[in-house]
């Protein structure tokens, strides 16, 4: 077993930086982290950091996965020659975040664990924030007053991937209002028609936001993955709350904290599931806090 020491020397050699502050340590890292937003969360950039060297092994398909035993993301060989800002940046950053997740733990033990009461304190007060919201939605959700109520970054974000004020404003009424799904597919549908590769992530991001509200409250509200899915996982905490569910809401929160856009996303995953989100953001001071490299 390695030392944290000798492993954080090691995580020293041959590193490049990335305009967030990324240490780019392996080819893998060089040619698709530093691909991720200038502005990702400081958070998650130190737990990516404090994460031993992620690798890549290439095979036949289209899909990536991270391998628990072995640290590396299988991804395919022709994700290489894909323009940057495709789909696969979206699907490392949510790989990344399985492995920071469980690194030197396996799936069983992974940090995302301690998700689970935040989870279920989501869950439980859903029906309340929405009615809460709702009774609110007079203001919140007018079309014309409602982007008041982003904060100030994720409502510069929005009005740069969409610049008609309008449509922006459509969208914050009727994500303030809780209804994330309809939002999320509008947003969605005006993001596909940016032509920026750096944005073109953005379609890609949205998909995984919805699939991190689905992981939350176990398809009761967003989508992603299926339930088969996650009750082919260890069941926490009762019912309905397995170590899918936790180890996807990580990976798809660290995605939101990593991708260009992440004024928006962040702030997309924080609403949706406050306690969800505040629960993660602990686990990367933790991370950084109890193990640096190791």
């Amino acid at each position: 077993m390695r030392t944290a020491n000798g492993a954080a020397g090691r995580c020293r050699r041959h590193q490049v930086k990335a305009g967030a502050g990324f240490a780019l340590r392996t080819p893998f890292e060089r040619r698709y982290v530093s691909a991720f937003s200038a502005s990702a969360h400081p958070d998650a950039v130190r737990a990516f950091n404090a994460t031993p060297p992620v690798a890549r092994k290439f095979f036949p398909g289209a899909r990536g996965l991270y391998r628990t035993g072995h640290h590396y993301v299988v991804a395919p060989a022709s994700w290489a020659e894909m323009p940057e800002g495709a789909g696969w940046v979206a699907v490392v950053a949510h790989e990344i975040g399985h492995a920071v997740d469980f690194h030197g733990r396996g799936v069983a033990n992974g940090r995302s664990l301690w998700l689970a009461p935040a989870i279920r304190r989501d869950r439980a007060t859903l029906d309340g924030r929405l009615q809460s919201a709702m009774a609110g939605s007079r203001e919140k959700g007018d079309a014309r007053l409602a982007l008041a109520h982003f904060p100030s970054a994720a409502r510069a974000r929005l009005l740069h991937l969409v610049p008609d004020p309008g449509a922006a404003g459509t969208f914050a009424a009727v994500w303030n209002v809780g209804r994330m799904e309809e939002a999320l597919a509008l947003l969605g549908r005006s993001a596909l028609a940016l032509r920026s590769d750096r944005e073109a992530t953005v379609p890609h991001a949205l998909v995984k936001i919805s699939d991190f509200i689905g992981a939350v409250y176990d398809l009761e509200r967003g989508g992603g993955h299926s339930r088969r899915y996650y009750r082919s996982f260890g069941q926490i905490l009762g019912p309905a709350l397995t170590v899918g569910h936790t180890a996807e809401a990580f990976a798809n929160a660290f995605l939101a904290d990593v991708l260009e856009g992440t004024e928006l996303l962040s702030f997309l995953a924080a609403s949706s599931a406050p306690a969800t989100h505040a629960a993660y953001r602990e686990i990367l001071r933790r991370i950084v806090r109890g193990q640096g490299c190791a």
